[in-house]
């Protein structure tokens, strides 16, 4: 493969060595939120994320939290000119200063001085466009504040359509007219076992909801008897591996120095001048 080739297949590997953030998600022995960060590290390091980016924007900055959802967000940019967006008929009942699709954001050029885009581009089918579209919207030098997962079930369907490594952020940020700036793993191996753990069995007795299974097309009765078979997995399987080893886990990926299992990446990405 000649260079021309490398650069046409892997274009952020050939302009520049990406340096990841080393702290790679940690949140210390015991974190500032506490017992829930240590049970959900994933979305307390998202928030501890927006948390550093939000005390580094200047007081009023115009910001826009693109597919918002529940503006779970809101108060960590208290001191910015705040707006949100999400999809026509969204899956929250949450007021948003508009309504669009990302790829076509009905607002001028050059409009923000930084975008909030966390656990969204997963979920668009064309991530390019919408990072050139947010590029567009961004003023020169504005941030896109970014989260995406890696490593994570089938969630929002039938809108999950990717899934994202560092190269992958790197490659799409060029392409868009974006620098990233900063990179960073959300964990690694053991807080995905700890979730994955967790969130599995959880959903195995969610398919057997009685109080769902006619919407679901299910057997009332069916769902009673796999109900019953089940129950002995809540004490024996599901409370340990939410509340003892996940905990365990948390504090045991300290060891995991590659963290190639990561369940994600905050990353931050600045328009070019």
């Amino acid at each position: 493969m000649n260079s021309q080739d490398q650069r046409y297949f892997f274009p952020a590997m050939t302009d520049n060595k990406i340096k990841l953030n080393p702290r790679n998600g940690w949140l210390g022995w015991w974190p500032r939120q506490g017992i829930r960060a240590i049970l959900d590290p994933e979305n307390a390091r998202i928030r501890v994320f927006l948390g550093e980016q939000a005390s580094r924007l200047k007081e009023n900055t115009k910001l826009l939290d693109a597919g918002a959802g529940s503006r779970p967000y809101r108060s960590l940019f208290a001191s910015q000119d705040y707006q949100s967006c999400d999809m026509p008929g969204g899956f929250y009942k949450q007021a948003h200063n508009f309504e669009c699709y990302l790829h076509e954001i009905p607002r001028p050029d050059n409009e923000y001085d930084a975008v909030v885009l966390t656990q969204v581009l997963e979920h668009v089918p064309d991530p390019l466009q919408v990072l050139q579209e947010i590029q567009r919207i961004l003023r020169p030098g504005g941030r896109l504040l970014l989260s995406v997962p890696l490593n994570a079930p089938l969630h929002g369907e039938p809108w999950h359509f990717f899934h994202f490594t560092h190269y992958g952020i790197q490659q799409l940020a060029q392409q868009s007219g974006f620098r990233v700036t900063d990179i960073e793993k959300v964990g690694g191996g053991l807080w995905l076992i700890g979730k994955n753990l967790h969130t599995g069995l959880l959903k195995l007795f969610k398919q057997y909801d009685p109080f769902r299974a006619r919407k679901r097309g299910q057997n009332p009765l069916l769902c009673v008897m796999m109900n019953l078979l089940l129950l002995p997995l809540y004490p024996l399987a599901y409370l340990p591996a939410a509340y003892i080893i996940r905990p365990l886990f948390y504090w045991l990926d300290f060891a995991d120095t590659e963290k190639s299992f990561t369940l994600g990446y905050t990353a931050v990405l600045e328009k070019e001048a």
